[in-house]
């Protein structure tokens, strides 16, 4: 009875230990962080650096993979679906969470239920920015010329349910202009052609874009923040111009698929954290005007859910339709 008792015993610790042990040995091969846009944009700008620091805090490397379509969707959806081990972890954006969700009905995720929301990484601001050699030289001559031809003066944005999508329709109905807007399967098309001439006007995040404005090659129109910019004090805000509603900066997140176990998530939530603190991604942060915004799970949340209470608000009064 004695020893039947202690076999008993064992068999119960292992048990119990099981799960611990394996989430302990966690990550035993690669990580993949898929990034929903193209290499070159934004959030590629992120989650490299990102990759590279979380990899080396939990002893395995960290991969980004690129997938690119649908205003972020077809990324977004490939991490929806996939296996919660925390092998494939994604970047979750306000295109990918908030815009295609608010204008998308065909979308085949739900951002809140379908994904474990780790930590936000970044809060970012935008630009609104033309050719140094462009006429426009401030928002209203852009504004003054689109009424003058509606459909006509080119507006891209990093693609049809995009976060640069919506927030385009909704300047436009505030503007009461009407633009022809180009799409693209994210920032660095999008950039190549306002570089090469083929596009009148665009509007990305800042990373992308700074390197191009420090050099002179772009002229910045507008920025979407609620403040001015210490690296460019010159650039008006959105919220400066008249257009508030638009005006508020965007972010970035680490996200997985739904599902992932509580200690997993906690794990990838501080090595995130830790990552942040790194001087790489300081200095990436410092470079691009971004502000660092870790958080707690249940704070992510909250922010995902807010901002789509607010976009859903806006497609209905801008009647932003996918076409």
């Amino acid at each position: 009875m004695t020893l039947n008792r202690r076999q008993l015993m064992f068999a119960a610790s292992a048990a119990l230990a099981g799960p611990l042990a394996a989430q302990t040995r966690y990550p035993e091969r690669p990580v993949t962080l898929l990034d929903p846009f193209t290499a070159g944009g934004n959030t590629d700008y992120f989650s490299r650096v990102l990759a590279e620091e979380m990899g080396k805090l939990l002893g395995q490397p960290m991969i980004v993979e690129n997938k690119a379509g649908g205003g972020g969707a077809v990324g977004a959806e490939t991490v929806a679906r996939a296996k919660p081990d925390g092998y494939m972890l994604g970047m979750g954006t306000v295109s990918t969470l908030v815009a295609n969700p608010a204008v998308n009905k065909a979308l085949r995720y739900d951002p809140l239920s379908d994904f474990t929301l780790i930590t936000t990484l970044v809060t970012l601001p935008s630009a609104t920015v033309v050719l140094a050699s462009s006429p426009f030289r401030t928002l209203d001559d852009v504004i003054k010329a689109a009424k003058a031809r509606p459909g006509v003066v080119s507006f891209a944005s990093p693609g049809v349910g995009s976060a640069g999508h919506v927030l385009l329709e909704h300047f436009s109905h505030l503007a009461g202009v009407k633009f022809n807007h180009v799409p693209y399967r994210g920032s660095g098309p999008m950039q190549n052609d306002l570089m090469g001439g083929q596009l009148d006007v665009m509007s990305d995040n800042i990373p992308a874009l700074m390197p191009h404005i420090l050099s002179g090659k772009l002229r910045v129109l507008a920025v979407r923040d609620l403040k001015r910019l210490p690296q460019l004090p010159s650039a008006p805000t959105l919220k400066e111009l008249g257009f508030e509603p638009v005006s508020q900066p965007l972010w970035f997140g680490l996200v997985g698929p739904a599902g992932l176990p509580k200690d997993l998530v906690k794990r990838l939530g501080e090595t995130a954290h830790q990552a942040m603190k790194s001087p790489a991604f300081q200095q990436k942060a410092a470079m691009a005007a971004t502000t660092i915004s870790p958080s707690t799970p249940e704070e992510f949340h909250a922010l995902v859910k807010r901002w789509l209470e607010q976009f859903k608000t806006t497609v209905h009064t801008a009647r932003i339709v996918l076409e």
